[in-house]
C-alpha cells in the first residue's frame, strides 16, 4: 500500500478511496490497520473510507 500511496503522491493525489462491505467477516479491520477511514458516506451498501497520501 505504501508504494501505492508513494506513486499517487508523485502524482499530486491528497486522497485514496475504498470501499468495503460491513459485517464481521469483512476487510474493515484490514483497511483500518492500513490507515483507512471511515468518511461516513456508503456507497450501494457498502463503507466508504479514504487514505490520505499527502
Amino acid at each position: 500500500m505504501e508504494s501505492v500511496a508513494a506513486g499517487l503522491r508523485r502524482r499530486g493525489t491528497e486522497e485514496l478511496y475504498v470501499t468495503w462491505h460491513p459485517g464481521e467477516h469483512g476487510p474493515e479491520a484490514f483497511y483500518l490497520r492500513l490507515g483507512f477511514r471511515p468518511n461516513g458516506e456508503v456507497a450501494e451498501g457498502e463503507t466508504v473510507g479514504v487514505l490520505r497520501v499527502r
